[in-house]
């Protein structure tokens, strides 16, 4: 039990240690990430209907 108290000692003092982002920088960093993964999303679903097209073509 000890040991278990001497971690947590250990993590809360890791964690005042964190520079947290502000809530400014959290909603860019969010708006980022969710426009680069429409951008890939969107790449790959066009990628993927081409390959599908050129495949039936193919196979004909």
């Amino acid at each position: 039990m000890a040991r278990l108290a001497g971690f947590l000692r250990e993590v809360r003092a890791e964690l005042k240690k964190v520079v947290w982002p502000t809530r400014k920088e959290t909603v860019v960093f969010t708006s980022v990430v969710i426009v680069s993964v429409i951008i890939v999303a969107t790449a790959i679903w066009v990628i993927d209907g081409v390959f599908s097209q050129v495949l039936k073509l193919i196979l004909r």
